[in-house]
């Protein structure tokens, strides 16, 4: 059964104010019994019958309908609901097996409200709803819940509300949060915070966290400051200090005490004493170039000789 072929002769409904007349349509089919049914259905499977799984399709409209309408408070359009639905039914009638004992209507329950979700889910927003079962779970049945507990549409939700909702549909809290944004829709930096014409719009009273220009270059010059003098007092060391220096703060891989003193043929105090030194001949030249060490770097990044790492891991 090609879907677009029975789809052409269904009737059709071209937008919401078409929805009475549709409905009026649909009701003139005929219902079928359990015997048609599973007449017309063994005819289609058998045979290839089109006429039998066109009055399948057709004494079905009314459910599809039902079901479809279901969903009206989405704000999608009641004729793609609808054209929806229809395809999930005939996807049903291809699959019916009349001898497991189940009725048409029954089987097909599930398969519309499937495709009818799936559609939803994929116009609802340009942020993706959620694939899991359990966010599909609360995406479907979030506004329902909020209902229950006369929690409006246009506001966030209590921690009281959250707690419920999510006890109720076994989910974390958070995605409850999450979900409720999502559901409220999309909303336009664009729009007037108020009717008035000329009003301000909300993107005038976005907040941009990034430091500005002036701060950003204070940082920078500061940053630059503090690597050159860093830079200068590592030139001051004698080369066991700096190569002491260089193992314990500056490589991959910093060594420990004893390996420093096999290296030189010392104790491990000794190496202890000559790092000391060395880190108090730095700090000396930093205080003497900045006026006193500073707390931090600027900008949380490391001068590229890394004579940062020094002073971070003597903090």
């Amino acid at each position: 059964m090609s879907t677009l072929s029975v789809l052409s002769n269904l009737p059709a409904i071209h937008s919401d104010g078409g929805l009475s007349r549709y409905l009026a349509t649909i009701r003139k089919f005929p219902l079928l019994s359990a015997a048609d049914e599973a007449m017309y259905a063994r005819r289609w499977h058998e045979h290839g019958d089109r006429d039998a799984a066109y009055r399948l399709v057709t004494s079905h409209l009314r459910l599809a309908a039902k079901l479809a309408l279901r969903y009206r408070g989405y704000g999608l359009p009641v004729a793609d609901l609808i054209s929806e639905a229809n395809v999930g039914l005939m996807q049903a009638v291809k699959r019916f097996q009349p001898e497991k004992g189940v009725r048409l209507a029954t089987y097909a329950m599930w398969w519309i409200k499937a495709t009818v979700h799936e559609y939803i889910l994929r116009s609802w927003s340009l942020v993706k709803m959620g694939t899991t079962a359990a966010q599909k779970k609360l995406f479907f049945n979030l506004r329902r819940l909020k209902n229950r507990i006369s929690a409006g549409e246009e506001v966030d939700l209590s921690p009281e509300q959250t707690e419920y909702i999510a006890a109720q549909l076994q989910v974390a809290p958070r995605e409850v949060v999450e979900m409720n944004g999502r559901i409220r829709g999309d909303t336009s930096l664009n729009l007037p915070m108020a009717r008035e014409d000329g009003s301000e719009e909300i993107q005038d009273w976005l907040i941009d966290p990034a430091p500005d220009p002036e701060t950003l270059l204070s940082e920078t010059e500061d940053r630059n400051r503090i690597w050159s003098a860093l830079d200068d007092a590592l030139a001051l060391l004698n080369p066991r200090e700096r190569h002491i220096v260089g193992a314990r703060f500056l490589a991959e891989q910093p060594k420990t005490l004893e390996e420093l003193a096999a290296t030189f043929g010392v104790s491990r105090e000794r190496i202890r004493q000559i790092e000391v030194r060395a880190v108090q001949k730095i700090r000396g030249a930093l205080e003497a170039h900045l006026d006193g060490l500073p707390p931090g770097f600027p900008g949380g990044r490391r001068p590229p000789s890394g004579a940062a790492a020094i002073a971070e891991r003597q903090k």
